[in-house]
């Protein structure tokens, strides 16, 4: 359990000029101790307890032995750090161990009264057999105090339990309390780790804890008085911002008094916990790797390092927030939240200058997430081709319906050429013309029947194709050479063949607009085709997928095929079994019935990698004319790989 208070992490008991108590601040914020008390001076035979102070009668024992004092006003503990109190005087202190403590009992803390002498004159505190030191918090005026940290040893004799006193609530029984060994002259009572099994709610602590519940026979240790525990620092990770599906590199620097024995990362995703083993690399630095993790989440973490004494130091709790992917999707989608901001993005350049402007310097690209921007250079030159994959950092614009990036030309890399677009978007007519400013500068696929074809009409053709949801046209600038050049002649008779009344056609190009009107803009001869759309159906409603498991963490899809009926709505869906919908595969309406092949990668609408498990995929047809559904479902499996 992660301390969240101030504690007692080191006591010498004997030689009597060696006493000492060692108080830590393991929290991240600095501590007033003006109102936190410390004492030794409990008197079970007379019934005389520290949490009596309220009531100034009965709070000490009154032995020359014992002592009750608060800490000096204005007195601040660091965030992380510790303070040694030596138990009896600065100069008995520093004579045994030639340096002087932060604080001594008897020269800088006050009495626990004003008006009180609270601090017996014996000269020396700390029992070596069995005591109870108890550090405690007192505002001055309510009518209870707050245990902050509780310590036996030796036996329970001085032992305290506030069960049934007004005010407070039940402790650990005495009979159920634990203590720690004693020591003998050279030793120390350390603590070795965390409070342990120490109930964090219900208790009369500061922050809640049962001070009194806690297994001091786990959790302190007797050591040679120089044994400390390992020390961290530095602890730090890359990337400082991780995305879905990227490792996390962790490292810290641990030292100690001796030899550490391990040190370990143990972090908590998605409410598993795991332990990794960190590396000895350079010096004292330890490193490890976690993850890539497959989905946007928070991941819970903290360093523990143990020394051959078997003291552990551990960082404090830390958290990362694990997140999507920033995409051109994302961008659009929120794009005022985004405009004018500098970003680094990676994708595939979908069509290159001096194909669709010859005015000025633009190209286009989209990635994985099937958006696109503009890349825009005005009066500056440039050379990208379509299917060079760039990393590219510029700033957000937009411009006269453009979504751009500007101020990059000195920004990119090409990391690879002629790689394949992916996630092109298949889109309807219908869909275009209802959404346009959603789709427009996308790289889309649409598929239809060429109605009209008009040729050399302002330095281009117009194309347009029909699907069942209706027409969309096609500009073919005579510039591209897709289809005539500027002489008007046609240069590519293949194209030509092609795009003639009646064919079916697939068409891949940039949706741009015209006179507010949207339309594809084609950039390459290779990016028009005739359609096949698979092979002759028997107008069923079926859909298989392939009987094995797949891994799309490691980039494996899975196949499908389905029929569908003529003049029909087909759509498929993935849900998990509990009926939850995942993401849409296809959405179209069909003239004609057809058996088809399909693939899924294993993600959400949101793009997001799906955890193992069992899937189905639903196919849904609707027939145009009668409105009569039939259904087929065919099951699949996310696997893991071992």
């Amino acid at each position: 359990m992660a301390q969240d208070h101030v504690v007692i992490s080191e006591i010498v008991l004997q030689p009597g000029n060696a006493e000492y108590i060692k108080i830590s601040n393991p929290t991240d914020n600095p501590i007033d101790l003006s109102n936190y008390y410390l004492t030794d001076a409990t008197d079970t035979a007379n019934q005389k307890y520290y949490y009596n102070l309220p009531n100034v009668t009965n709070y000490w024992s009154g032995t020359g032995s014992d002592f009750i004092a608060r800490f000096p006003q204005g007195f601040i503990i660091a965030a992380k750090s510790e303070i040694i109190i030596g138990a009896t005087t600065t100069a008995a202190y520093q004579a045994y161990y030639g340096t002087a403590p932060d604080l001594a009992v008897k020269d800088d803390l006050d009495d626990a009264l004003v008006g009180q002498n609270t601090k017996g004159s014996a000269p020396a505190y700390l029992d070596n057999a069995a005591e109870t030191l108890v550090l405690f918090y007192w505002d001055g005026s309510s009518l209870t105090v707050k245990d902050v940290d509780y310590i036996l040893w030796g036996s329970r004799v001085c032992a305290v339990d506030k069960s049934g006193i007004s005010g407070y609530q039940n402790d650990t029984p005495i009979d159920q309390q634990t203590f720690t060994p004693t020591h003998q002259d050279g030793q120390k009572l350390q603590r070795s780790g965390d409070e342990g099994s120490e109930s964090s709610s219900g208790g009369n602590g500061i922050t809640g804890h049962d001070e009194t519940g806690e297994d001091l026979s786990a959790t302190w240790q007797v050591v040679s008085v120089g044994n400390t525990k390992p020390k961290l620092s530095n602890l730090i990770y890359t990337p400082l911002n991780p995305m879905i599906n990227q490792a996390i590199t962790f490292s810290v620097n641990v030292t100690d008094d001796g030899p550490i024995k391990e040190v370990n990362l143990i972090y908590t995703f998605q409410s598993v916990t795991d332990t990794a083993e960190m590396a000895l690399t350079v010096g004292s630095t330890y490193t490890t790797t976690v993850g890539p993790f497959a989905s946007a989440d928070t991941l819970f973490y903290q360093v523990e390092a143990q020394d051959t004494s078997d003291l552990i130091g551990a960082s404090n709790l830390g958290i990362i927030l694990i997140q999507e992917p920033l995409t051109i999707k994302i961008i659009r989608e929120n794009w005022d939240d985004h405009n004018g901001e500098t970003v680094t993005l990676r994708g595939v350049v979908t069509v290159g200058p001096n194909i669709l402007r010859t005015d000025y310097f633009e190209a286009y690209f989209q990635d994985n997430s099937g958006y696109g921007l503009v890349l825009y250079s005005g009066s500056t030159p440039f050379s990208l081709n379509q299917g060079d994959s760039i990393e590219i950092t510029g700033e957000l614009d937009y411009y006269s319906n453009k979504y751009e990036l500007t101020n990059w030309t000195s920004s990119y890399t090409v990391i690879a050429s002629n790689v394949l677009i992916k996630n092109i978007k298949k889109v309807n007519a219908t869909d275009l013309i209802d959404n346009y400013l959603d789709w427009i500068w996308n790289y889309v696929e649409i598929s239809g029947t060429i109605a009209e074809r008009t040729d050399n009409s302002g330095g281009g053709s117009n194309i347009v194709i029909e699907d069942t949801t209706g027409r969309i046209t096609v500009r073919i600038w005579n510039t591209t050479g897709a289809l005539y050049n500027s002489l008007e002649v046609i240069v590519n008779p293949y194209v030509d063949s092609i795009l003639k009344l009646g064919n079916q056609i697939t068409v891949r190009g940039l949706v741009t607009a015209y006179s507010n009107a949207p339309q594809i803009s084609l950039g390459y001869a290779s990016d028009v085709e005739l359609y096949i759309p698979g092979e002759a159906g028997a107008g069923r409603t079926k859909i298989s997928a392939a009987p094995y498991p797949f891994v799309p963490k490691l980039g494996e899809v899975i196949k499908y095929n389905y029929e569908y009926p003529a003049n029909c709505r087909a759509i498929i869906r993935v849900y998990d079994l509990s009926g939850r919908f995942i993401t849409t595969l296809v959405d179209s309406y069909f003239a004609v019935s057809w058996k088809r092949d399909g693939f899924w990668d294993g993600r959400n609408q949101l793009n997001q990698l799906m955890p193992p498990g069992n899937y189905l995929l639903h196919l849904q047809t609707t027939n145009r004319s009668t409105g009569k559904s039939k259904e087929s479902i065919a099951p699949v499996v996310i696997g893991v790989k071992f």
